[in-house]
């Protein structure tokens, strides 16, 4: 009876304490609710997690985000089954001051609300969660919600800029192929973005590289047709040049002299001053290349 009697007291005092931290959040009163249950937790009382939910609440309140993150932490500690809750609280504060004009803000909650539930829906701001990601580097975090933002809004204005940041997460993740077909769609899509140039200077230089990587790993035949395309279509010269000269050593290597010859001369007659070194090369080749044909 005795041991029954003192969970009881016990349990009246949590709720009691439960009751105040509660009723001076709700008055606003932020500070006074962070006292009383810290004064509970030093004389030894029960971190029960609502009690702590409250005071990381109130102190999100207060503009301490450090001591409100810590708090949250301990909470999950206790029971992890909280994670959705603070998640959801994050995502709140997230989206209000992003709709307020306070972005770093509003960014710094967005990656707490991620540390408690990594696959959290910003709706229209998942844009803005995507390039959070892509500037951490997390790849895969960025596609998940660029992706997202353009399966529930494919047609908006900001559609075209989130594809092409896509294709960026695709590239940093070494996803050269899901990269190319992307900026291929873009070009189909959008004929009259003022994004074109950024989304054909991207395709070049990543076709240039599949080119050149499946050279080096002996698939020939790939990569000269992949860049015979790239060679004529190309609008960035130094991108074009570098093609050529790369066409003009996978014809010199299958004994095509005359083709070798050939994309080797573009590559001196577009006397790019910048790239003045392939053009010197190019120039060396040719005239191996001569001396060899005519015997001597």
């Amino acid at each position: 009876m005795l041991a029954a009697g003192v969970m009881s007291t016990v349990s009246c005092e949590q709720k009691s304490i439960l009751d105040k931290v509660s009723g001076e959040f709700s008055k606003g009163n932020y500070a006074e609710s962070v006292f009383l249950a810290r004064h509970h937790f030093k004389k030894g009382g029960e971190k029960d997690p609502e009690l702590l939910f409250i005071v990381g609440r109130a102190l999100l309140k207060l503009g301490s985000e450090a001591e409100a993150a810590d708090s949250f932490a301990e909470i999950c500690a206790i029971d992890s089954s909280w994670a959705a809750r603070i998640a959801g609280l994050y995502r709140v504060e997230a989206v209000e001051n992003l709709e307020t004009g306070q972005e770093a803000r509003g960014k710094r909650f967005i990656l707490k609300t991620a540390e408690f539930g990594p696959d959290t829906d910003f709706g229209p701001y998942n844009p803005v969660a995507g390039g959070i990601f892509l500037e951490s580097r997390d790849f895969d975090g960025a596609i998940r919600y660029f992706r997202r933002y353009l399966q529930a809004h494919p047609d908006t204005a900001g559609a075209a800029e989130v594809m092409i940041q896509l294709g960026s997460a695709y590239e940093g993740k070494g996803d050269k192929l899901q990269a190319i077909e992307l900026y291929r769609r873009f070009q189909d899509m959008y004929p009259g973005s003022r994004l074109m140039s950024t989304v054909e200077w991207k395709l070049e230089n990543l076709l240039l590289n599949a080119g050149t990587e499946l050279y080096s790993g002996g698939e020939i035949e790939k990569a000269r047709a992949l860049l015979l395309e790239l060679a004529d279509s190309a609008g960035n010269p130094l991108v074009r040049e570098k093609v050529n000269f790369l066409l003009a050593e996978i014809f010199e290597s299958r004994n095509e002299t005359d083709s070798a010859v050939d994309y080797y001369s573009r590559v001196v007659h577009m006397n790019l001053g910048s790239s003045g070194r392939l053009a010197e090369r190019a120039k060396e080749r040719i005239a191996k290349l001569e001396k060899q044909r005519s015997g001597r």
